[in-house]
């Protein structure tokens, strides 16, 4: 029966999708939990469970209807929720958003490759680029299964850096009130001045990004409760990523002062050897996530492994290398993300109040055919 088709290994995959495709450059880089979370001190923290709340909410709901629906295209989901002029322009919205993302990611590749290897980051875009277009050309299911995989390991080492910053704060407790207390003056951007609004604007921002996927992702699963599973596993997944990133950046903040990259710093801090892995592990975060977006983009003009979706993917990704190449990555980041949260939270109603309807509805036929059943 439909509660007991659930496969643990297509739970994994499905969350590892989801922590591979929300962990791009703004992320394995440092940058985006910084100007969310870190900034705000030991209260970024607590931002993070304001983000797990939101977030559970939010994939429960996409992934089961992604298996439910199973759209024939996966931004038809826009016109589900939000109806047919609304919903056209969050889709085209959503297009460009994501593939405005999939620019930033490509300038954070660059950024990383050029902070650690000296290379320049023309070259790291470039190459990024092509293996997320290599990835792309091959179809969503190929690319859930790949980067599904993909996911849980960058998990385990985001996890290594909030180790390290544990046990570095047991022998120096005071470092985290002090990080708290000079994180503010120290001239790092940041997305909100208010800690609990910084965490429910990353939560709409990793859903206005993410939809379309969430929606692929619950479609691919076994039966709709194991999509559900997965969507919030993933998202546990992913705060657990989150909190060991703000410790990590609290513990050592005099490290990423003025760094493009701070995990880079943190890692080489901690070990050469680390430093080394990390940075190859960056730029498989960004390959992951960049290969996603691209992939997410063109399935709105052309079917997975077709001609025109391949001549599409092909220009898409030329014009992204050239503009990934030549914008700074943090301006970036702090200019586009918060907007994108921003936009997020009126599709986000338009979800509560379709969820609560169709529910009420539900009720009210549940309630009939019992009337109806006890006068027989």
């Amino acid at each position: 029966m439909e509660e007991k088709s659930i496969h643990l290994k297509k739970v994994v995959i499905l969350a590892g999708a989801l922590c591979a495709y929300w962990i791009g450059s703004g992320f394995a880089t440092g940058q985006e939990v910084l100007q969310f979370f870190s900034t705000n001190g030991i209260n970024g923290i607590i931002a993070a469970f304001v983000f797990l709340v939101l977030m559970s909410f939010l994939t429960y709901v996409l992934y089961g209807i992604g298996y439910k629906k199973k759209f024939d295209n996966p931004y038809d989901v826009f016109e589900y929720y939000c109806g047919k002029v609304i919903g056209q322009v969050y889709i085209w919205y959503s297009v460009v958003l994501v593939y405005a993302i999939f620019v930033v990611m490509l300038a954070g590749g660059g950024a990383t490759i050029h902070q650690y290897y000296g290379i320049p980051a023309y070259l790291g875009t470039g190459a990024i680029a092509l293996l997320a277009l290599g990835t792309a050309v091959l179809g969503i299911e190929k690319l859930i299964d790949i980067i599904g995989v993909i996911g849980p390991i960058k998990i385990v080492f985001v996890a290594i850096v909030g180790i390290a910053g544990i046990v570095t704060l047991l022998g120096q407790p005071a470092l985290l009130s002090e990080a708290s207390r000079l994180m503010p003056t120290l001239g790092f951007k940041s997305a909100s001045s208010n800690w609990a609004w910084s965490g429910a604007l990353y939560a709409f921002l990793a859903l206005m990004v993410s939809i379309p996927f969430q929606v692929d992702c619950g479609a691919s699963a076994g039966s709709v409760k194991e999509a559900r599973i997965a969507g919030l596993t993933g998202t546990a997944a992913f705060t657990v990523a989150i909190i060991s990133l703000v410790i990590g950046e609290l513990v050592y903040y005099k490290l990423i002062i003025g760094q493009q990259v701070p995990t880079l710093a943190i890692a080489n801090h901690i070990s050469p050897v680390l430093g080394l892995t990390f940075s190859v592990l960056i730029v498989l975060c960004i390959y992951s996530a960049v290969a996603s977006f691209l992939l997410m983009t063109v399935r709105k003009f052309a079917a997975d492994k077709t001609p025109k979706f391949n001549i599409i993917a092909t220009v898409l990704t030329a014009i992204g290398m050239f503009f990934g190449g030549i914008f700074p990555f943090d301006k970036l980041v702090n200019i586009l993300y918060p907007f994108a949260g921003y936009s997020a939270i009126v599709f986000a109603g338009f979800m509560f109040y379709k969820e609560l309807r169709e529910n009420s509805e539900k009720g009210n036929i549940e309630k009939e055919n019992n009337e109806e059943n006890s006068g027989i």
